[in-house]
């Protein structure tokens, strides 16, 4: 065999090591593509999860600013017949009561003309819930709507009124005591802190 066919020979394949220098070539392109389809994956997640955190914050606050924009100077008569003011703000802000008319409901919820609308904060869970009642005189339990958890991975919930004095003041009315009210405040502002988003600020004004 002459010097030119071994040349030829050699040319006709690979050596070992040019196998072992391909196969590490593709075993390289293989682990950055993976990498690249799981960072994909772990991208599409994260915005899908945030898409939802979005989409539920706005609900809540579209929600909450058309229950305090529907707010009504009338009290509310519970169904134990106490006397309830037309915006009561519960001790600590773990729930808001709001006398409303021409508000809107959520699906399977009874809306007349006037009604009661009530925001509770659990923080244990870091939940909100939203429970109506379809008049300001309820005979029974039975009339009013179940709760409704709204909201979710809420860290702080608070309601500030503006008092004569121009003041923020949280909590309820001290110049109340026991007793109720049919007014409104000047202003109202619910502060709401969530997981997703920190604090949100919701502010409404009465004439």
């Amino acid at each position: 065999m002459t010097a030119q066919d071994k040349g030829t020979d050699r040319q006709a394949g690979f050596t070992l090591i040019e196998l072992i220098v391909v196969l590490a070539v593709f075993a390289l392109v293989a682990t950055m593509s993976l990498q690249a389809m799981t960072g994909t994956l772990r991208t599409r997640d994260r915005l899908a999860g945030v898409a939802g955190q979005t989409a539920q914050t706005t609900r809540v606050l579209a929600l909450l600013r058309s229950d305090l924009e529907a707010a009504v100077p009338l009290e509310f008569h519970d169904v134990s017949g106490r006397i309830r003011s037309s915006f009561d703000i519960a001790q600590g802000s773990v729930e808001l009561g709001i006398s409303v008319s021409g508000r809107h409901g959520l699906p399977g919820e009874q809306v007349t003309g006037l009604g009661r609308v009530i925001w509770r904060y659990d923080r244990g869970a870091g939940v909100l819930t939203r429970q109506s009642w379809p008049v300001l005189n309820p005979a029974d339990r039975g009339s009013a709507s179940p709760q409704v958890v709204v909201g979710e991975g809420i860290t702080g919930f608070e309601v500030r009124r503006l008092d004569g004095d121009g003041n923020w003041v949280s909590g309820p009315d001290p110049n109340l005591g026991a007793g109720s009210s049919s007014g409104l405040p000047p202003a109202v502002d619910v502060v709401i802190d969530t997981d997703a988003f920190g604090r949100i600020n919701t502010l409404v004004a009465y004439p």
